[in-house]
């Protein structure tokens, strides 16, 4: 008997018995989201296997693929299911039978790769997705790690930024959530952040790649802020980059969908329902957690608001680009 194995991000067909082996054999401390190595300049988890980033170099892009890539907590689930949505036309009782990370694979990571040998491998799969419709795949590499492939053909990808000092909070959280076995301390984070020493490394670079490409026809530049605001507007914004025309009411169906508090009580959108099976049930802890804007607020202390506002004021303003 076979079945469908949803792995952190990509699909497989094994069966049953695998997926219980695979499954049960897993380990918070096998998914190395703390640990870093660096690749070609950029820190990286260590499930972003240098194999599979290797592999990426040749892999192939269809015309037709959409990318939403992100620095890591800057929107990327809640844009991701946008997008699914509007590429299944708004179908949300097809978008409902299968969760939100099996329609959309994550291309660089093999979570529990380091450890076990047969991990799924995302961009290995991607390739068996049927050719008659796009594929929609999320990555957070920088735009330079990206298959080439992406930018030679221009195919769409969709980038979301976000104020740092939000994501900072955010990726904080997120660290503790996917690291239960380990005391991660906001101090250690926090430098480990602000050096570019944490997976994805340094967002300013991450986030200036994609700001100075930001008028190329095949790129839709987001800001989380401006989601947050006006989450309508963006999905009518998103259609039409994505050549789709809806009527109201599908629009308004699709944004409804979407909210913050419909996709965390949602299995289907919601990562806990999955994270839960390796990491176990964390009181007070979410992967969807506030969603909010400012929420650094009351997180970071004067000096870490200030250390952050320094690089902006050093890396991005000269290039355009500025936080409220």
């Amino acid at each position: 008997m076979t079945s469908t194995l949803l792995t952190f991000g990509c699909l497989v067909t094994i069966s049953s018995e695998e997926i219980e082996r695979y499954c049960s054999k897993l380990k918070p401390v096998d998914l190395g989201t703390w640990e870093v190595h660096d690749y070609e300049g950029v820190a990286l988890f260590l499930d972003n296997l240098p194999s599979t980033l290797h592999d990426l170099k040749t892999l192939e892009i269809r015309q037709d693929d959409v990318f939403v890539v992100t620095y890591p907590k800057a929107g990327t689930t809640w844009t991701q299911e946008m997008l699914s949505c509007i590429l299944h036309d708004g179908d949300l009782e097809t978008v409902n039978k299968t969760h939100t990370m099996r329609r959309v694979p994550f291309l660089e990571m093999s979570f529990g790769g380091t450890v076990h040998t047969d991990s799924p491998r995302p961009h290995k799969i991607i390739g068996n997705h049927p050719r008659s419709s796009p594929r929609l795949i999320k990555s957070h590499l920088p735009g330079q790690l990206l298959p080439p492939q992406v930018w030679e053909k221009k195919v769409k990808i969709v980038y979301v930024i976000r104020n740092p000092k939000d994501i900072a909070t955010s990726y904080f959280h997120h660290m503790q959530l996917t690291n239960p076995h380990l005391d991660i301390q906001w101090d250690d984070f926090f430098e480990r952040f602000s050096s570019g020493m944490i997976a994805y490394g340094k967002w300013w670079e991450h986030f200036l790649y994609f700001w100075e490409r930001r008028n190329e026809e095949h790129i839709c530049f987001l800001r989380f802020e401006d989601i947050k605001k006006d989450p309508r507007g963006t999905v009518k914004k998103l259609s039409e980059f994505l050549g789709k025309s809806f009527p109201d009411d599908v629009i308004d169906a699709i944004t409804d969908h979407c909210s913050f508090a419909n996709m965390k009580k949602n299995p289907m959108t919601n990562p806990d329902s999955l994270f839960v099976m390796v990491l176990g049930k964390q009181e007070g802890r979410s992967f969807m957690r506030k969603g909010a804007v400012g929420d650094s607020k009351t997180h970071l202390s004067e000096s870490e608001a200030a250390a952050i506002d320094a690089v902006c004021k050093e890396k991005l303003a000269p290039a355009g680009l500025t936080f409220d």
